[in-house]
């Protein structure tokens, strides 16, 4: 992969923003801390990977992920991981990870069994494919036999070889890659790089940006700094509003009064703050016969084909602050592992 300092290139810190940066980081890793030390924890159980509801998952748009678990406490994403929460409160170690079972003739026995106007399955929503490249290119080539798409949500931990580079590419498949205001100028470089590195190879890398309100000035500027990186680049940029617990030590960092709670969980969100600006939805919010974004330029994509990809999409920003307690899309936030008492964060 290229070095050119995309980002941090891009980017004149002061001590202002790296202290912002240091007090987001420090309760991020309050959040779940203390399940590192937690004896009583057990290790995920390797599972088959199996595709849609036939599989016994939730959804017909999704794989059963690469490896259960994930990251450790101290290291979960934005201290509100809803993954992580729902394996810490069924006893199981998130940070220990366990390879999960790629059996062809399974996988591909569910997919002849999905619903023929199926057009996309995600991986990549109760861990994180970038911990095995190679065995995500596999999926995405199997996937890619049945006339499928394959969507990965990452936040690319482990970096991408040319050859993957070049298996995920040929099987068509999409990275959704996360970056958001909580990550350091140095993650936002790697998964930046990626994101370029994969479009220039001829593949579609479609930046997911996570938002929310700060209270710091200085988090919210490098929150518009990312969008504007995006929109500057012709990036088909989505976006999410990441969801917060009541109880969560990131709400110091977080401004109330530009949020709501959602109805079903009490969580608090913002809504997308940026909408018509990032211009795709959320994985969650894609209709069912979504093959592929038409390009990895956002002005080579049709605004009408974008606008029909919000099939049940995350609120704005508008909306959330003018109504009643709304819901998150149907199929976000939806843990693989039973949700019992024992969450705490």
């Amino acid at each position: 992969m290229k070095q050119l300092k995309r980002w941090i290139g891009s980017r004149n810190t002061s001590e202002a923003d790296r202290k912002a940066d240091r007090e987001a980081a420090r309760l991020t890793a309050e959040s779940f801390r203390h399940y590192d030390s937690d004896s009583t924890l057990t290790l995920s159980t390797p599972q088959v990977i199996r595709a849609g509801k036939t599989g016994g998952l939730p959804f017909d748009t999704l794989t059963t992920d690469l490896f259960g678990g994930c990251l450790p406490g101290r290291e979960v994403c934005y201290g509100n991981c809803f993954a992580a929460r729902a394996a810490y409160a069924a006893g199981i170690d998130f940070g220990a990870r366990v390879p999960n079972i790629l059996d062809r003739d399974v996988l591909c026995g569910d997919l002849e069994r999905l619903p023929a106007s199926q057009k996309f399955l995600r991986n990549g929503w109760n861990s994180d494919p970038s911990w095995n490249w190679r065995n995500a290119a596999r999926l995405s080539q199997w996937i890619r036999e049945s006339g499928r798409l394959t969507i990965f949500n990452t936040k690319n931990f482990t970096r991408l070889q040319p050859d993957t580079v070049r298996s995920l590419a040929a099987a068509k498949a999409e990275l959704w890659v996360c970056v958001s205001a909580f990550d350091s100028d140095a993650q936002i470089e790697h998964r930046i790089d990626t994101i370029e590195t994969f479009r220039e190879a001829g593949g579609c890398a479609v930046p997911l940006v996570m938002t929310t309100r700060f209270i710091e000035p200085e988090l919210n500027a490098k929150q518009e700094q990312l969008v504007q990186y995006m929109t500057a680049h012709d990036l088909p940029a989505a976006e999410n509003s990441l969801r917060f617990a009541p109880t969560s030590p990131v709400m110091d960092i977080l401004d109330r009064m530009r949020m709501r709670q959602i109805a079903s969980s009490g969580h608090f969100w913002s809504g997308r703050l940026y909408a018509g600006v990032l211009r795709v939805p959320t994985t969650s919010s894609l209709p069912p016969g979504y093959s592929g974004l038409q390009s990895g330029y956002l002005s080579r994509n049709d605004s009408d084909f974008l606008e029909s990809l919000f099939a049940d999409p995350v609120h704005t920003h508008e909306e959330v602050l003018a109504s009643p307690p709304l819901e998150k899309p149907v199929q976000a936030g939806v843990p693989l592992v039973h949700v019992s008492h024992r969450a705490t964060a």
